[in-house]
């Protein structure tokens, strides 16, 4: 048996264990077949798998990483990296990675461009629910900011104002209620605004997960290069996109 071969036998026999379930001796298998042969990234990648299984998410970076490093083009090395950095929380990595295992996975007909879709959307919308959640946070900052002052304000005309002018204690209480109703509208409007804000798939691009631009339509398959010109702008889409835009802001 050669060099070559036994690394290989070591990685067949690491991918009977993890389609038995049994991931830790699947790793112990993988580790051995990369001993012997450093150079095959599919044994990286084997092994991250096992490891993302396993929940150990720093394995599956550091051993994707390495699988990118003999191949860049690896679609499966791309895919893992991008969901073990989502359980990192480094979602802008996760989602270049994510954009590039989908983009790589259409151009090579590999079997899994609908998962690699689907954990793209998925990191997407966590990154927005970290957004919002920092957007109502601040909001909740500013709006006790923003009574405080009024409550203040209130407090200081109250003490300059003679007890027996209590015409003037009502008209300033209710000048300060007043103020204090338009912010709590204000922001009970912006929070009504963000609950609109999630945006379906059918408006985002299949490729930048972002909302479409300037959505196209591209000519009837061929082998041919496909060329910027050949592009048909999709009329009908662009519609739907900027009536959500409009409604959404």
């Amino acid at each position: 048996m050669n060099f070559q071969t036994s690394s290989e036998e070591f990685r067949k026999k690491g991918n009977d264990f993890f389609h038995q379930g049994l991931y830790e001796e699947a790793i112990k298998q993988y580790t051995t077949a990369i001993i012997k042969n450093p150079n095959n990234p599919l044994c990286y990648t084997n092994r991250a798998l096992s490891y993302l299984k396993l929940n150990k998410f720093e394995n599956v970076i550091q051993d994707c990483e390495k699988g990118l490093d003999l191949d860049p083009n690896s679609v499966k090395a791309h895919y893992l990296l991008g969901q073990a950095l989502t359980h990192t929380s480094r979602l802008n990595e996760s989602i270049s990675h994510l954009k590039k295992a989908y983009a790589l996975g259409v151009s090579q007909n590999v079997n899994y461009t609908a998962d690699i879709l689907a954990a793209s959307r998925k990191v997407k919308t966590l990154k927005w629910e970290q957004m919002d959640l920092k957007r109502r946070e601040t909001e909740s900052d500013l709006y006790r900011y923003l009574t405080g002052l009024i409550e203040r304000d209130r407090r200081r005309m109250l003490q300059e104002i003679n007890e027996a002018d209590s015409e003037y204690v009502d008209i300033t209480n209710y000048e300060h209620d007043q103020r204090r109703s338009q912010v709590e509208l204000l922001f009970s409007q912006a929070d009504e605004n963000g609950k609109k804000r999630e945006i379906p798939d059918y408006v985002c691009g299949k490729i930048s997960f972002e909302l479409m631009s300037d959505p196209v339509i591209k000519p009837s398959f061929s082998r041919k290069p496909l060329l910027e010109k050949d592009l048909i702008p999709n009329l009908a889409m662009k519609e739907v996109v900027d009536t959500f835009i409009e409604k959404n802001g």
